[in-house]
């Protein structure tokens, strides 16, 4: 083998260094996005199946409910942040309404189970706040990573598009103004 040779053998074993260390990183970033997603498709979940417990309880004690409050949510594991967001807000529309009725009755959060389920209910929103940040770091390296050249092409090749950003906060301002209409 010739220099030539040496020097095509050489440009070709750096050339897949660089395609394995690329790879590896943007695959590390894609798997610490869909991780962070996961975490808030289950407080979602969670935060529903919680607040289906509540409307149980209240029902069970002859309080009349929309059926719009007790409808179930369309949940599915996996779920892109749009439907997320729209999830959150759904819930969130949902709570503001059932709020007045708690007022009305607070003989109920005397009940210690009852008073259990609000408090996760609430704690939830707290947390599903934190991971909401989690994913939307996750998803701003994420992009950031794919903006530049090399990582930008391998991502489109591998269908790997930017990750939209998840807003908890923008999902109760829109089901404040979808509940006042």
């Amino acid at each position: 083998m010739g220099v030539l040779g040496l020097i095509v053998f050489g440009v070709i074993v750096i050339l897949a260094i660089l395609y394995m260390y690329f790879m590896s990183k943007l695959n590390k970033l894609d798997s610490k996005v869909r991780n962070r997603a996961g975490d808030v498709d289950t407080l979602i979940w969670d935060r529903n199946h919680i607040y289906t417990q509540i409307t149980k309880y209240l029902q069970e004690k002859d309080i009349t409910l929309d059926e719009e409050l007790t409808k179930p949510l369309s949940l599915s594991i996996g779920m892109p942040v749009s439907l997320q967001m729209a999830t959150c807000t759904e819930l969130f529309r949902r709570w503001k309404k059932i709020q007045p009725i708690l007022e009305e009755h607070p003989e109920f959060k005397e009940d210690p189970e009852f008073a259990k389920l609000l408090e996760r209910f609430n704690s939830i929103r707290t947390d599903l706040i934190t991971s909401g940040s989690s994913y939307n770091i996750a998803a701003t390296e994420f992009n950031a990573y794919i903006d530049r050249g090399f990582p930008g092409i391998l991502a489109g090749r591998k269908g790997k598009a930017a990750r939209t950003h998840f807003n908890y906060e923008l999902a109760e301002v829109s089901a404040n103004e979808n509940s006042r209409s």
